[in-house]
């Protein structure tokens, strides 16, 4: 693609008395598509989004929570904990990753990214991930798969409906020394 001063240049002078004609509106458009595409953004169309979410767990009622400090939460035994996640309508879920460490031998656990009805509370496992086979430092990533649905039904779950769910990231760890850094989720923003 040309660079953005050159796209603005190439945009006509408007004069009064003149029609704008199509060419104007088509070189202003180009040039705004190369400014989106430098800050990240670029053009229309489905785009591929990474959101980074702190792992600031708040402990489910009754539960043992999590230690949170700046940037990280630390397991001890029995530890469970969300944090609500905000994604736009229509944007599918593609992938979520858990970056984190083990200073204990292996503590079975997971991460899972949760869609629950907004009645309700019956979360389903959209993306579940064991934390168990993670080392230290580690990176796991988790696609989607519920099982028991159908491929069509599937897609219906990746698919954000803040009109109908709630969306949360939930970690559960049964042992001590299990550190997350971050998550992340990827989505496909709707076309």
């Amino acid at each position: 693609m040309a660079d953005i001063q050159t796209l603005i240049n190439a945009i006509p002078d408007a004069q009064d008395g003149n029609v704008i004609t199509s060419d104007y509106h088509n070189t202003i458009k180009a040039a705004l598509l190369a400014i989106a595409g430098q800050l990240g953004t670029a053009g229309p169309g489905a785009q591929t989004v990474k959101i980074t979410v702190q792992p600031n767990l708040v402990a489910f009622a009754g539960g043992t929570p999590w230690t949170v400090t700046q940037g990280e939460a630390t397991s001890s035994a029995g530890t469970n904990g969300f944090i609500p996640l905000k994604q736009p309508d229509g944007a599918t879920n593609q992938q979520m990753v858990v970056f984190g460490s083990q200073s204990n031998p292996v503590s079975k656990g997971f991460a899972s990214l949760l869609v629950i009805p907004l009645a309700g509370t019956a979360a389903t496992n959209l993306i579940l991930i064991d934390l168990s086979t993670g080392g230290s430092p580690f990176s796991l990533t988790g696609t989607p798969n519920v099982p028991g649905l159908t491929a069509s039904a599937l897609k219906d779950m990746q698919t954000v409906q803040n009109s109908v769910f709630k969306y949360a990231i939930q970690a559960e760890v049964l042992g001590a020394g299990v550190t997350i850094n971050a998550f992340q989720v990827i989505y496909n923003t709707a076309s």
